[in-house]
């Protein structure tokens, strides 16, 4: 398999929303893998939705496609999101924080369409709305014409969280998830990639509500909503590393 193209951009807006779970509810989320098991903080497992607004996008060629090499792609902008699992990998002597995540979702056309070409796991397509109104951000996401996540947040100075005692320790914690592992199209196998990232401060935000299918999913296994964090600016790159045996360990 040709190697996976690496992904540089500007981050513009990040917002996470974080819940706390049983580590033993949380296991029933991640890959039938015996080196990926719950992180534990706090004695909870954290489960949180991504939402990342992206611009500048730049991405290296993949080395052929149908035969012919592609141009670089530059400029491209997507709103994309995620749901992230805080794991730790145990298949090495010393075991390390690292993310996994079910499927990658983006309001670009044309970045569903190109990860369809040579990535084992595509992007999907999503519509992304968010807007602001007086001191609440809303935010709303549509697949396949149904409502699939939406919540409303507001700045606020505090920080409630039994996850995390502050933005400070928030974001020592994002920092640790270099590493992340997905689902693929290949039965058995997971894609790896790092995330280097140079984030500016997070700020705590207040929600409203958080509501949709995957929040109803993990609510019934346990789930309580805990915290929700947003920060802007700074600089992405995503480096694939393709798939990873199943049985890797």
């Amino acid at each position: 398999m040709a190697a996976l193209p690496s992904v540089r951009a500007t981050l513009a807006e990040r917002f996470l929303f974080n819940f706390r779970m049983p580590p033993e509810s949380l296991a029933n989320f991640l890959p039938p893998v015996p080196w990926l098991v719950p992180q534990s903080i706090n004695g909870y497992g954290v489960v949180s939705f991504c939402l990342l607004d992206l611009r500048n996008i730049t991405v290296a060629p993949l080395p052929t496609v149908a035969g012919a090499p592609l141009p670089t792609v530059a400029g491209l902008t997507s709103i994309s999101c995620a749901p992230r699992y805080a794991v730790l990998d145990i298949s090495q002597d010393l075991p390390s924080p690292a993310v996994f995540v079910t499927e990658r979702q983006t309001n670009s056309a044309f970045g569903a369409w190109f990860t369809s070409l040579g990535f084992s796991a595509p992007h999907p397509y999503v519509e992304v709305d968010i807007r602001q109104e007086n001191d609440d951000t809303k935010l709303h996401i549509n697949e396949s014409n149904a409502s699939a996540f939406s919540a409303s947040v507001r700045p606020t100075q505090e920080v409630q969280s039994e996850l995390f005692s502050s933005a400070i320790a928030f974001a020592a914690f994002i920092a640790q998830g270099v590493s992340s592992y997905g689902l693929s199209r290949h039965c058995g196998r997971l894609t790896k990639m790092d995330l280097h990232k140079e984030d500016a401060d997070y700020e705590p935000l207040e929600a409203r509500y958080v509501h949709g299918p995957l929040v109803e999913q993990w609510q019934a296994a346990g789930a309580v909503f805990d915290s929700a964090f947003r920060t802007s600016g700074g600089r992405y790159e995503w480096s694939y590393h393709g798939l990873t045996e199943g049985s890797k360990g």
